[in-house]
């Protein structure tokens, strides 16, 4: 496991299983100079390369609509994201992310989970199906 702390999230990479962990760090909002800032996190540490995510937001972080809808619309996940797995650990957390997937749509599969290990099972069967 690849291993690097930034300053907004720590970030894990299972070469193995090419799946990206995205840890967030906990109570703050995350506008937009953030979410931009966050996503150069991951072309600085993975590259352009194909991978699926686990994005853990635990259970005290809450965003923009503006930091949400950049999410959505990035480029770079669009072409090298293969899937989001959200890791959502309070009621808040979840009802954004569920309006962020059901409204905000975005551009890549992305399904909620309460823990990592439901969320790579998930991750891997996408992989699977993406590879035929």
């Amino acid at each position: 496991m690849i291993v690097k702390q930034f300053p907004l999230a720590l970030l894990e990479y299972d070469e193995s299983k090419n799946i990206l962990f995205f840890r967030v760090k906990q109570d703050q909002e995350v506008d937009v100079d953030q979410i931009k800032e966050m996503l150069s996190y991951t072309e600085e540490f993975i590259g352009k390369k194909r991978h699926s995510c686990v994005v853990d937001f635990g259970g005290s972080l809450t965003s923009t609509t503006e930091a949400r809808k950049i999410y959505a619309d990035s480029g770079y996940l669009e072409s090298y994201r293969i899937a989001d797995a959200f890791i959502v650990r309070s009621l808040g957390v979840r009802i954004v992310a569920n309006f962020f997937i059901n409204v905000t749509k975005p551009k890549v599969k992305t399904k909620l989970f309460v823990s990592d290990k439901e969320a790579v099972a998930w991750l891997e069967s996408v992989m699977i199906k993406e590879s035929v």
